[in-house]
């Protein structure tokens, strides 16, 4: 069952690792204007918490869609808005920073939209693959 899907997992996975290099050299070329250290959350552990999220949500759309096909894009929708509800959670200390520059708050919603993507179009995958 996962071992069919195993491959998206790995792709995932490298995709984050490059997104997250990607990221912190964004951080390193000077007058950027941020500095990675006054944010809350290192951005290694932005990464890790949302893979880790999105490994979990790509793990149980895979069992549901051997089990249930029909309820695939409920489950996506309740996983999301559990992920939506967490990362509100996760976030609290960013988004009560009253700071004038706001790249942490940017950083963290970038990171969400991406890991939201890649779980959408795993699940848009799924869904076609008859």
């Amino acid at each position: 069952m996962i071992k069919k899907h195993l491959g998206f997992f790995i792709k995932t996975a490298i995709a984050a690792g490059i997104f997250l290099a990607i990221n912190l050299l964004i951080y390193q070329i000077p007058g950027i204007g941020a500095q990675t250290s006054d944010f809350a959350y290192p951005l290694p552990v932005t990464y890790l918490f949302f893979f880790a999220f999105s490994m979990v949500i790509l793990l149980v759309l895979a069992i549901v869609k051997d089990k249930n096909e029909s309820q695939l894009g409920y489950a996506f929708l309740g996983l999301t808005a559990l992920k939506m509800a967490i990362s509100y959670v996760y976030a609290k200390p960013i988004i009560s920073k009253t700071i004038s520059d706001p790249t942490e708050k940017v950083n963290f919603l970038v990171v969400f939209i991406l890991f939201l993507s890649i779980e959408a179009y795993f699940t848009a995958r799924l869904l076609n693959n008859k």
